[in-house]
């Protein structure tokens, strides 16, 4: 057994977000397969175990700046500023395909499907007002 280097402490491979993502994907994963769905509790499974190991390579010394970004391990504010405005990104698309949603709902006629996408469509706005206010007033 080996003794670690004096000044070194142990790190963890991943971040601690990704580390609850991915733990609670392979949790829900037992649990399905326990609640007898079999194949998507080892479609999480493998999901989680295929995501904490992208982000422990993402990780490595000599990762690039995308792989960081991708997987949530930032370096340092310039990852951070990247992420940000990607996700502000992924925001713009989630609102406009949640709009597209809403539309082929009442297009269609379904009233459980109207209400499950007239509800996303809110939930999305209601967000981006709160980080609206949020980041207006934060400066």
């Amino acid at each position: 057994m080996s003794t670690p280097e004096p000044g070194k402490r142990f790190r963890w491979p991943i971040s601690i977000l990704n580390t609850v993502i991915y733990g609670a994907m392979a949790v829900f994963g037992i649990w399905l397969i326990v609640a007898d769905r079999v194949t998507p509790g080892i479609i999480l499974i493998v999901g989680a175990v295929l995501g904490a190991l992208a982000s422990a390579f993402a990780r490595r010394r000599g990762a690039g700046d995308l792989e960081r970004v991708n997987a949530l391990e930032f370096a340092d504010e310039r990852d951070r500023a990247a992420a940000g405005k990607a996700l502000a990104a992924v925001g713009v698309a989630a609102l406009l395909a949640s709009m597209a949603q809403f539309v082929v709902s009442i297009v269609v006629d379904d009233p459980l499907f109207s209400l499950i996408s007239a509800a996303m469509l809110l939930l999305l706005a209601a967000v981006w007002l709160l980080a609206n206010w949020y980041f207006i007033r934060r400066g």
